[in-house]
């Protein structure tokens, strides 16, 4: 099972999302910053790292907020775990990279039908500052989305 990170960071009723320009699955729609955690680097270090990568902005570490612990299955099997922070700016400005063309986007039903799809179920929740876990199941790698579970927050 790989574990992974998400961030979602909102200002002034917006949601900062990135369009996915490469990557093995979801090419072409919208995501929050993060990434797949490297060995020996903390939850948090992980979030930073890949949102500074993806978008050339600094994430303010102090601002970090576990909000959704989230197992992604795959034809049965746990595929991938993400945890999903709230997060702040820090520094930055907002730049056009080789993974993302980010963007700030309106909490709204269009922005969310732009995501995969099991997002569209559980990015909106999180958006809104509630916490929870949930399993979420695919027939194949992302692909092919059958169903979410949602289950009380264990942090």
């Amino acid at each position: 099972m790989k574990i992974a990170t998400l961030g979602i960071i909102l200002q002034d009723n917006k949601v900062l999302l990135g369009e996915k320009r490469k990557g093995e699955i979801g090419t072409g729609v919208l995501s929050g910053p993060g990434g797949k955690l490297d060995l020996g680097e903390t939850l948090p270090e992980c979030l930073v790292r890949e949102t500074r990568e993806e978008l050339e902005i600094e994430l303010d570490p102090a601002s970090l907020e576990l909000v959704a612990l989230i197992d992604f299955y795959a034809m049965g099997e746990v595929d991938f775990r993400v945890y999903v922070y709230h997060a702040r700016i820090l520094s930055g400005e907002l730049h056009e990279t080789a993974d993302m063309v980010p963007a700030w986007y309106p909490l709204s039903d269009a922005t969310f039908d732009r995501t995969y799809e099991a997002d569209r179920h559980w990015l909106p929740k999180a958006a809104r500052g509630e916490k929870f876990n949930a399993n979420v199941y695919y027939r194949d790698r992302a692909r092919d989305f059958d169903r979410i579970e949602f289950l009380p927050f264990s942090g």
